[in-house]
C-alpha cells in the first residue's frame, strides 16, 4: 500500500486537518481503502473529526449513501453534526469547486480583468472564445504541437464547430465543471473534439455516460471521474512547469540569450520572474500572471497602487511579429530550489517540499501570504525526523513565534516536554521561558506563561495522564505503583519546570 496513503490514513484518524490537505496535495486516492477495507473518510467519520470530513467530501471523497462504503460511513458517524454534513452532501454537485487549485485555474476562465489571455478561436457562428496559451499548451501535446506550427503566426485561430460544444470543451480544459450539464445529444461531437486533441479522460467518461440512464449512477461516475480530471490536470501543469518553464531559465546576466529566450520560449509568458539567490546570481523564470496572482503578493503588486515594485523589460512578442513589453517581477531572495519550489506549487498545487527547505518555503510563503503554503511547510517540518535531527528545537520556537504558525509551536513545546529531561540543562529553555513571558502584553503577577502551560499540557500527554488522575496520585502511598504507572517520573519533569521557573524568579 502506498506510503503516502497509509499516512493519510492516519492523520485521518488523529484528526490532523493540515496533513490531510498536504497528502491529498501529493495526488492520494482519497477514495482507496487500507488493508481493513477503511476509507479516508470513514476513518474522519468514525474518529469524529467533522473538519477533516468536510475537508475530504471538498477534495473529492464520495459518500453514496446507496453504497456500502458511503452508508457505512454515516452508519459510523461518531456526531449527529458529521452525520448530517454526510446526507447533505449531493454527489452530482462537482466535488473539486473549493479545491484551491481547481477553483484558481476555473478563475483564469472567467476572469477578464487582468489576466491575459493570448489566443482567440473562432468558430463556426463567428463567436469568439478567448484563451491561455500555456494552459492550453499543458493540457493537450497536441494543442501544444498546433501551437508551434499552424498557428504560431495567428492570434485568431478558425475552428469548425459549433459553439455549445466548444465551450464546453475550453470549459473542461479550465476545471469547471461542466458534466452535468452536457446533455446526451451533445456527447458525440464533444467526443469527437476532445479526441482529436487528445485531450484524456473526457472522452472517456462520455462514452461511459451515454450508455447510463439512471440519474444515480450517473451522478456517481461524474464523482469518480470530477476528481480523476484535477488530477491530471494537476500532473500536466507540473509537467509544464519542469519542460517549458524551469528549463527556459536563463541568467540576468546573459542578455542576448535572455532576448531570444523569450521569442522561442514554449511557456508562452506574459511575466518574468527574477530570482537572487544567497550568492548574488539571478535567474529569470519565463512565468504567467495569471497563475502568480495566485498569490496574495503578486496579485496585490497590479490591483492596488503597488505597480512600482514591477519593471517592464522590451521584447519581441513569441510570435515575432510585433514587440511587447513584458513585466518583470522580482521574488524575495531566496534558493533557487526554494522558487521552483514556489512555481510548482502555484502551478500544479506540487506540494513536494524536501525537508532541507521547509524553513525557506516557510519563510517566502510567509512574505507571499499564501497561509496554506505556510501549513503545508510547517506539516513537512513536524513530520520530518531529518529535520528535527539538523535544527534546534527552539529555533523551530522562535520561528514559530515570528511568522504565528501556532503548528510549530505546539510542535516545539511538545519535543520539549518529551525531552525535558535531556534539555534541562540547556540554557537556552530559560532564554525561551523568559521570552515567553514577554510575549504576554501588560503581564501581571498571576498570569501563566504560554510555553509553560503547553510544557505542562504535553508532560502529561507524554505519560498518558488526564488531570484527574495526577490529584489520585498524589494521594496515593504505594510507591511500587506510582512507580509502575509513570507517575514518579512525571513528578520528576514537573519538579524540573518548577525550578527553571524558581531560578528564573517567575511565579505562575
Amino acid at each position: 500500500m502506498d506510503k503516502n496513503f497509509e499516512e493519510l490514513c492516519y492523520s485521518c484518524r488523529t484528526g490532523d486537518m493540515d496533513n490531510v490537505d498536504r497528502l491529498i496535495s501529493t495526488g492520494v486516492n482519497v477514495n482507496s481503502v487500507d488493508k481493513f477495507d477503511n476509507s479516508p473518510l470513514f476513518l474522519a467519520s468514525l474518529c469524529g473529526h467533522e473538519g477533516v470530513v468536510k475537508l475530504l467530501l471538498q477534495r473529492g471523497a464520495v459518500c453514496d449513501r446507496d453504497r456500502y462504503e458511503g452508508a457505512r460511513c454515516i452508519y459510523g458517524a461518531l456526531t449527529d453534526a458529521i452525520r448530517d454534513t454526510l446526507l447533505s452532501y449531493d454527489i452530482s454537485k462537482a466535488v473539486d469547486v473549493k479545491q484551491p487549485f481547481a477553483t484558481h485555474i476555473s478563475s483564469m476562465y472567467n476572469d477578464e480583468g487582468f489576466l491575459k489571455r493570448d489566443i482567440s478561436f473562432r468558430v463556426s457562428n463567428g463567436q469568439l472564445f478567448t484563451a491561455h496559451r500555456f494552459l492550453l499548451c499543458a493540457r493537450s501535446n497536441i494543442l501544444a504541437e498546433k501551437m508551434v506550427t499552424e498557428w504560431a503566426d495567428h492570434e485568431i485561430v478558425s475552428i469548425e464547430v459549433r459553439p455549445d460544444i466548444f465551450e464546453f470543451f475550453l470549459k473542461f480544459l479550465y476545471l469547471i465543471p461542466i458534466l452535468h450539464q452536457i446533455e446526451p445529444g451533445q456527447y458525440e461531437e464533444l467526443i469527437e473534439l476532445s479526441s482529436k486533441f487528445n485531450i484524456e479522460l473526457l472522452p472517456e467518461f462520455l462514452d461511459k455516460a451515454r450508455h447510463i440512464a439512471d440519474p444515480t449512477e450517473k451522478s456517481r461516475l461524474m464523482s469518480d471521474y470530477q476528481y480523476k480530471f484535477t488530477e491530471v490536470a494537476r500532473s500536466q501543469l507540473l509537467v509544464f512547469v519542469n519542460n517549458c518553464i524551469l528549463r527556459s531559465t536563463v541568467d540576468l546576466v546573459d542578455s542576448e540569450r535572455r532576448a531570444f529566450s523569450l521569442v522561442n520560449c514554449l511557456a508562452y509568458p506574459d511575466i518574468q520572474l527574477a530570482v537572487k539567490n544567497r550568492n548574488g546570481s539571478t535567474q529569470i523564470y519565463p512565468c504567467h500572471l495569471a497563475v502568480l496572482n495566485r498569490a496574495e503578493y503578486f496579485r496585490a503588486m497590479f490591483i492596488n497602487d503597488f505597480k512600482e515594485k514591477v519593471t517592464y523589460v522590451k521584447a519581441k512578442h513569441f510570435t515575432g511579429k510585433y514587440n511587447s513589453v513584458i513585466p518583470e517581477l522580482t521574488l524575495p531572495n531566496c534558493e533557487f530550489e526554494v522558487a521552483e519550489i514556489i512555481l510548482r506549487y502555484l502551478y500544479s498545487d506540487n506540494t513536494d517540499i524536501p525537508w532541507m527547505y521547509a524553513v525557506d518555503v516557510l519563510l517566502l510563503a510567509d512574505i507571499l501570504l499564501e497561509d496554506r503554503l505556510k501549513t503545508i511547510a510547517s506539516t513537512i517540518i513536524t513530520q520530518s525526523k531529518e529535520f528535527i535531527q539538523q535544527h534546534n528545537v527552539f529555533d523551530v520556537l522562535y520561528l514559530s513565534w515570528e511568522i504565528g504558525v501556532e503548528r510549530l509551536e505546539q510542535f516545539a513545546a511538545k519535543f520539549i516536554a518529551i525531552h525535558l529531561q535531556e534539555l534541562y540543562n540547556d540554557p537556552e529553555i530559560k532564554r525561551a521561558i523568559v521570552l515567553s513571558s514577554q510575549r504576554i502584553s501588560l503581564r501581571q503577577e498571576t498570569d501563566t506563561i504560554e510555553l509553560v502551560d503547553d510544557i505542562r499540557y504535553y508532560l502529561l500527554r507524554k505519560y498518558s495522564f488526564e488531570p484527574d488522575d495526577v490529584e489520585l496520585f498524589e494521594n496515593q502511598d504505594d510507591l511500587e505503583y506510582l512507580k509502575q504507572v509513570g507517575y514518579l517520573e512525571y513528578r520528576k519533569d514537573m519538579e524540573m519546570v518548577d525550578n527553571i521557573l524558581a531560578d528564573l524568579e517567575l511565579d505562575v
